[in-house]
């Protein structure tokens, strides 16, 4: 046996979960009402490179994506583990790595291939009938969006196997998901308020700040985005500072894809069950 059947069953598995369906067709509709009532509502050249821009697509990626990946990972081993079932499927021939790969994959696949149908979808509705096809952009674009649901997806399977509380790892793993997406722009405002009131700034946080508040996905995604894609000024563009580039940016997401999944499955690998 592999972790390519254990994959198979965590699709199949993820397909029937209730909650999992609702946010993809919640993410489908905004997404693929924004492709339609783009053209429609948009002066100028339409392609699905300016469509990159949308704030409904992109508001709906940035809030829906990231709890989706979250909902896939969070019970990923913690479950099994906690359940005692864990111990009895490690008995057949599986290694730990062949069961983290293989949920890892099948769950992932749950939502890129809906994901991939669903932007498809949506950037036809641009192009048809007078928008036009950008289709390297568009392709990029996805790869990224793909990858940005991937890093929440591994996080949250990463907690998953740090844990052996199943409410300890729900808590951190939708705790996360709040930080990082709901509150962390709040925080960075508060802060350059705070700091313009007291007088320490008057031209924005320091560049070693907005580095710091740079290091989460969420932010990380909207700089690419915005260094690679959309054709507007980002929150960085008034800096000269290498480390606030976009390909710094890029870097940095692909740690994110990769560190901290490898740090939850070296614990996971040495510990008892």
């Amino acid at each position: 046996m592999s972790w390519t059947t254990i994959a198979r069953r965590e699709y199949a598995t993820t397909r029937d979960s209730r909650a999992i369906r609702w946010l993809l067709w919640l993410l489908a509709i905004t997404c693929v009402l924004s492709g339609y009532f783009y053209p429609i509502t948009t002066d100028g050249a339409v392609t699905t490179r300016t469509f990159i821009s949308d704030g409904v697509l992109l508001g709906s990626i940035n809030h829906l994506l990231p709890l989706i990946g979250v909902f896939l990972g969070h019970g990923a081993i913690v479950t099994e583990r906690a359940s005692g079932k864990l111990t009895l499927l490690l008995s057949l021939p599986y290694s730990r790595g062949d069961l983290v790969v293989g949920k890892l994959v099948g769950r992932s696949l749950a939502f890129a291939t809906s994901l991939i149908t669903i932007l498809a979808v949506a950037g036809a509705l641009v192009v048809y009938p007078f928008g036009s096809l950008a289709l390297g952009w568009y392709l990029a674009f996805i790869v990224v969006t793909v990858l940005y649901g991937w890093i929440f997806t591994a996080t949250a399977t990463a907690i998953s196997m740090l844990t052996r509380s199943k409410h300890l790892a729900t808590v951190s793993a939708f705790g996360l998901y709040g930080l990082f997406v709901l509150f962390w722009s709040p925080v960075q405002a508060g802060l350059r308020y705070g700091l313009e009131t007291i007088g320490l700034t008057d031209a924005g946080l320091p560049d070693g700040v907005l580095f710091l508040f740079g290091l989460n996905p969420a932010t990380l995604y909207d700089r690419i985005l915005t260094g690679f894609f959309i054709e507007r000024a980002g929150p960085y563009a008034g800096s000269d500072a290498w480390y606030l580039s976009e390909w710094v940016a890029l870097a940095l997401f692909l740690v994110w894809a990769v560190v901290p999944v490898t740090l939850g499955y070296l614990r996971f690998s040495n510990t008892d069950l």
